[in-house]
């Protein structure tokens, strides 16, 4: 990469002496090649500093990068140099490390990057300069579109965006053909691309791999549509101090095979230097085919479960279709979960890591929006279906549970049948074995066996789905004074669990969910 860096003061340019002396201390009897970032004051020193330097007899050449796309194509100053500098130093540093390169081919492979690259940032507040007296921020519920790295003011403010929104509209402003002020790249269908998503200062890890995984999605899927990802970077790669904010680049590779390879090799070839990552390899683009040929051909246990529960379909096609009470109770029982998350979270901030609500939320509202396209004909294979949706959606041990019960009571369904409740009550009993093997948590310790462990005795002991869950709604009411012996609560001090007087998180879900799995059914 660089055989040198110049730095001046925070946000300034260095002065060309300096520039001239690091020149004179990197020099290659094969050449220099300086690269600067788009901004007057660095284009004018390091400018200075390669004419003087050129006066010398110094072989040196100079590009100047501007790939900022908030900069629209009439300002005179032109983009500002952002992420998209990086590549174009890496690039050059490896060609230049090669064998018989000269200046004109490194400098060559540079201004292909600057060319071809466009980069938008983002950020949720100005970053902190050290030792100034006034400090600029952002309100709260508001982000800058555009915003430069050194506090310049973006294009435009907008309110807080979801993380998928957000993304999608800096993709689409970055790959949009018909914007006359930003269509920087020339894309068509499947046009090769470098994607870079890079943070700005102080967004967090799992931030930036929230952006990196969204990003990729836009890209594929957004305008132009399905543009080949060959490669992902992602990192700090260009930081603004602590600016929590990040910036998305697009290098738009060459059509012709060989050219593009031998770009790609020199941004895949590795290098020493703490801000690049120590590898890159080729980036597959999700295939929709590919994802669900290993999804229906990873599992010959699962496969052969769904076919004996078709099977078991079959032999009972004598019963009467219920496909619309699951459905309905289905619906009911995710309503309710989804309607009770407030609460929930406030019971697993409290006593938890603050998660349970949200998780149960997302797992019913996937099982919502899926809910059209479940195999209802079926309680076996719906059952089966149920699971698979929560252990696509979330994680963590609550999805577990979840995933094993529905998972044996689908066997349970097939085994015993699913045309009337008693049916129904022997397949409960039969998961619930099968979730207590897997499991040491029992009724008293503080969990959601508390209402699970009660709702299946009573509907075994009574086949009433109201008791059932009425004796699932007191099992979780039970828990306020319970101590914890299992779970995020095992770890709280005993006298500030029953001081706080709360029920657990997963034990109050699950008894919403039950209440609105018997509503629905009261519904036919």
């Amino acid at each position: 990469m660089l055989a040198a860096a110049v730095c001046g003061h925070v946000f300034a340019s260095p002065s060309s002496s300096q520039i001239l002396a690091a020149i004179e201390q990197a020099q290659s009897p094969h050449g220099t090649l300086v690269i600067v970032m788009n901004y007057t004051g660095d284009c004018l020193n390091f400018g200075l500093a390669v004419e003087r330097a050129k006066a010398r007899g110094i072989l040196v050449d100079m590009v100047i990068v501007g790939d900022d796309a908030a900069i629209g194509t009439k300002s005179r100053v032109g983009r500002r140099g952002l992420a998209a500098t990086l590549m174009a130093v890496k690039v050059a540093g490896a060609l230049a490390a090669q064998k018989g390169s000269t200046l004109e081919q490194v400098r060559q492979a540079a201004e292909y990057v600057n060319q071809h690259s466009a980069t938008l940032g983002v950020a949720l507040d100005h970053c902190h300069v050290p030792g100034s007296t006034t400090v600029q921020k952002l309100p709260e519920d508001q982000i800058e579109l555009g915003m430069g790295i050194h506090n310049e003011p973006g294009i435009s403010k907008l309110g807080t965006l979801p993380a998928k929104e957000l993304v999608r509209k800096m993709v689409t402003m970055l790959t949009d053909q018909e914007d006359q002020e930003r269509a920087y790249l020339k894309l068509s269908q499947n046009s090769p691309v470098v994607l870079m998503v890079n943070n700005l200062g102080s967004i967090s890890a799992l931030e930036l791999n929230l952006v990196v995984k969204e990003a990729v999605e836009s890209v594929v899927e957004g305008t132009p549509a399905n543009l080949s990802i060959e490669r992902v970077l992602a990192g700090t790669f260009l930081s603004s101090l602590n600016m929590p904010g990040f910036s998305i680049t697009l290098l738009r590779l060459q059509d012709d095979d060989q050219q593009r390879q031998q770009l790609l090799d020199l941004l895949d070839q590795n290098v020493m230097v703490p801000g690049w990552p120590r590898t890159s390899s080729a980036f597959l683009p999700f295939s929709t085919d590919i994802a669900m040929t290993t999804v229906v051909g990873a599992d010959d246990k699962k496969q052969k479960e769904t076919i004996a529960a078709s099977e078991a379909d079959e032999k009972a096609n004598d019963q009467k279709d219920n496909s619309q009470v699951l459905e309905n109770a289905i619906q009911n029982a995710a309503k309710s979960v989804i309607e009770a998350e407030p609460e929930v979270t406030s019971f697993d901030t409290i006593l938890g890591d603050g998660d349970c609500g949200t998780t149960l939320k997302s797992a019913a509202t996937a099982i919502t929006e899926a809910l059209p396209r479940l195999p209802l004909f079926s309680a076996p294979q719906t059952m089966l279906a149920l699971a698979d949706i929560i252990e696509g959606t979330v994680g963590g041990t609550s999805s577990a549970i979840y995933c094993i019960y529905l998972s044996a009571l689908g066997g349970g369904l097939s085994k015993y049948g699913s045309s009337d409740v008693e049916q129904w009550a022997k397949a409960s009993s039969h998961a619930l074995d099968a979730l207590q093997s897997y499991t040491e948590a029992r009724v008293g310790d503080r969990t959601l066996m508390d209402s699970l462990i009660p709702f299946v005795q009573v509907l075994s002991d009574t086949g009433s789905m109201e008791e059932a869950a009425k004796a699932a709604r007191k099992g979780a009411e039970s828990t306020r004074t319970l101590e914890a012996h299992m779970g995020r609560a095992s770890y709280i001090a005993t006298q500030d669990v029953k001081e706080a007087s709360l029920p657990d998180a997963g034990a109050w879900g699950l008894a919403a969910l039950l209440e609105g799995l018997c509503s629905g059914l009261k519904q036919q």
